[in-house]
């Protein structure tokens, strides 16, 4: 399998502070069936978690041939995690925003609290230039947990959906953990990934029970897709496919109830 949102990168965001952390967290991936994974470390602009794109490329490299001399089977890209900003268009003009693993997806982090004034005009600027949106777990956004049904119309500019599998473990919270069984049945999730960050809480082996526990909730060719089939199209350039709703069983008591429900 191929992780597409990893803060493996010691000492850059929030995720390991040390280099033996960061080989923990590899080996870890190796041990939960992981093949590849893209460092996508926290960009924030105006920030200190700005990192150059020349910086994490090095810093990549550097770890691809510290897994090959300890015998770690795990090999990494390139990436980031852009947090949503309107000045996404302009820094990505200036050269300074890095596409998951050279291809053009860009992991654009979507906000906790609400999607900003105005986020379809700079999604359309961002494509216009070229590039493909995963929009990063938005079943962590307030204003999503909410009002779910926005992710169709964020869908229907295009963008694709990136969600956690720690969200279906309840890791964090109930609401996000409801949401994120929403967006599963309307068929509104593109990919999983694990968006690792240690090698104690949030780390690959979470990805497996995630799994266990979404093989009782979608069908095969479903989980397939969203775990692996879109995220090998993703690093070939290709375009995502998109999953089929699940049909929801609604009581007839009900039925005519405006709000969104699981059952």
């Amino acid at each position: 399998m191929l992780d597409l949102h990893s803060h493996i990168l010691n000492g850059i965001d929030d995720g390991p502070a040390s280099l033996e952390e960061s080989l923990s967290l590899a080996v870890l991936y190796e041990q939960a069936g992981f093949s590849h994974v893209v460092a996508t470390p926290h960009w924030i602009h105006g920030t200190a978690w700005m990192t150059k794109i020349e910086d994490i490329r090095r810093r990549v490299d550097q770890f691809n041939k510290t897994f090959q001399s300890n015998g770690i089977g795990i090999h990494m890209l390139p990436g980031m995690e852009i947090a949503m900003d309107m000045e996404i268009p302009s820094l990505l003009s200036r050269g300074e925003l890095l596409p998951l693993a050279d291809s053009p997806y860009l992991l654009i982090e979507t906000p906790f609290q609400r999607m900003p004034f105005n986020w379809e005009h700079m999604f359309f600027t961002i494509q216009s230039k070229g590039y493909h949106i995963v929009l990063a777990h938005p079943e962590r956004c307030a204003q999503i947990i909410a009002f779910p049904e926005i992710i169709c119309k964020i869908i229907a500019a295009g963008v694709y959906i990136q969600s956690n599998y720690d969200s279906f473990l309840g890791n964090y919270g109930s609401k996000i953990l409801v949401t994120a069984l929403y967006l599963l049945k309307k068929g509104h999730i593109h990919i999983l990934a694990t968006d690792s960050h240690d090698a104690v809480h949030r780390h690959p082996g979470n990805a497996v029970k995630a799994i266990q526990f979404l093989k009782k909730e979608v069908d095969a060719d479903t989980l397939n897709l969203i775990t692996r089939i879109n995220q090998d199209h993703l690093i070939c350039g290709l375009p995502l496919k998109n999953p089929a709703p699940i049909a929801i069983a609604v009581s007839e008591k009900d039925k005519g109830k405006k709000r969104w429900r699981l059952f």
